[in-house]
């Protein structure tokens, strides 16, 4: 099936975005993309077609073309392009390449709403392999042309992520049952979120706005407490609800660069190995956080436990590594749901259930942690699959303590998330169950 490519652009306004446009479409097409461009037809009053809106959240890949007169009357790309960006930002579209054109005002652009396809050129200048930096805005045409066409020779067959998709697509379902109770509540979440007047007209308008404010939703949550500020307005309407829209929104604060180092490794016949994960974070539900957020929050594709408090307590003549142990082997009997009248060795892999076990450096050496995962290892073949996180909240263990202990195969979470973020991530999800409290 030929990659679907959206190209927003002011049509009709630039000179050298109709010359791109002329320059662009006919080679795509000739290698084999299917393009949508032509949307002055669609974009009719304050409503966007559907047809557009299925071409935004459906698109392989998008192309912003942008050019100094397009800013005198910006709104109906820089609505696509916020769309675009944001399914980029959730990894849900790889592929969103800006055209900063004819000596764009970068001042004036981001004062008008185009801010983050600024942050998103400076990122793929940033970038080392491939290393294509896009031409400055006094290019020529033929020059950001040229560089778009190399920039495709990295889509090949690339798609977005349908378990992203799938993800906005659930949580859009509690949007629409918001908005069929009370859309002036949904409305006031928006609101909330800082969207632009016409945005909110959109969401008035019904067409395709569910899906619109589920991915601003999860993008909010890098945000904090504004996520739960927005939706504080729905609680009423939701009632039982609530909880699972929450559940479904919390991981969205999690980096997914930093989440996809959760993800276990691939033997050499492609099954899925465990491993050991290193997280610099304080709290255990931020590691699952972390999880949900690689695996999209796809239901029953993971099982993650950390050891109770109570195994932190040391019994008489128990030394640590003997403790560790036995707490790993009763949380381990609960993870993999074993029957009371079987034992680990009974353990077998679960298909499609990825298996965490979360450990505190606070609590445990590396050194007796290397111990207890190494012996338990070698007691029950069935632990193969599973995925080890220590958590590390102050000392991160530097490559050569790894593989003294050896851990050298162990994965270090990177980037890791900064005490801002833990901080604003511990915030939201106090605001969440507050919220959850009110409702019973």
């Amino acid at each position: 099936m030929a990659l679907r490519v959206f190209i927003s652009h002011g049509s009709g306004r630039d000179e050298c975005v109709q010359d791109a446009l002329q320059l662009l479409i006919p080679e795509l097409k000739r290698r084999g993309y299917r393009v949508f461009f032509d949307v002055e037809s669609l974009r009719v009053g304050d409503v966007w077609a559907e047809e557009l809106y299925t071409e935004l959240f459906a698109c392989d890949a998008a192309v912003v073309l942008l050019g100094p007169q397009t800013l005198q009357d910006p709104e109906w790309v820089r609505r696509e392009t916020e769309v675009l960006v944001s399914r980029h930002v959730m990894k849900n579209l790889p592929h969103v390449l800006p055209g900063l054109m004819g000596g764009l005002d970068p001042a004036q652009a981001r004062s008008v709403g185009f801010a983050p396809l600024f942050r998103l050129q400076a990122r793929i200048q940033d970038r080392h392999d491939p290393y294509n930096p896009p031409p400055n805005g006094g290019s020529s045409v033929a020059q950001f042309v040229d560089w778009m066409l190399e920039e495709f020779a990295h889509v090949g067959e690339v798609v977005h992520d349908e378990q992203v998709s799938e993800w906005a697509e659930r949580i859009a379902v509690y949007l629409d049952k918001a908005s069929r109770r009370n859309a002036a509540r949904v409305l006031t979440a928006a609101k909330r979120l800082g969207l632009h007047d016409s945005d909110l007209r959109q969401i008035t308008a019904r067409i395709g706005s569910d899906l619109l404010l589920a991915f601003r939703l999860l993008s909010a949550a890098r945000e904090g407490e504004v996520l739960a500020q927005a939706i504080g307005e729905l609680q009423s309407v939701l009632d039982a609800s609530l909880a699972g829209l929450i559940h479904e929104l919390l991981p969205g604060w999690a980096d997914q660069e930093a989440a996809e180092c959760f993800l276990p490794s691939r033997g050499s016949d492609a099954s899925a190995e465990g491993k050991v994960i290193v997280f610099p974070a304080h709290l255990a539900w931020m590691a699952e956080h972390h999880v949900q957020r690689a695996l999209c929050m796809k239901p029953e594709s993971w099982r993650i436990s950390a050891l109770s408090e109570e195994s932190d307590l040391p019994w008489a003549g128990e030394s640590p590594t003997e403790r560790l142990h036995d707490a790993c082997l009763e949380q381990l009997l609960d993870l993999f749901r074993v029957p009371p009248w079987k034992s680990l060795a009974d353990v077998e892999e679960i298909p499609g259930v990825l298996p965490y076990l979360v450990v505190s450096l606070e609590d445990y050496s590396l050194e007796t942690i290397a111990e207890v995962v190494r012996s338990l290892l070698r007691e029950f073949e069935g632990l193969k699959v599973l995925n080890v996180v220590v958590l590390a909240p102050v000392d991160v263990p530097e490559p050569k303590e790894l593989e003294v202990c050896g851990l050298a195969d162990a994965v270090v979470v990177h980037p890791r998330p900064s005490d801002a973020e833990q901080s604003r991530a511990y915030r939201l999800h106090r605001a969440m169950d507050g919220l959850l409290k009110q409702c019973g």
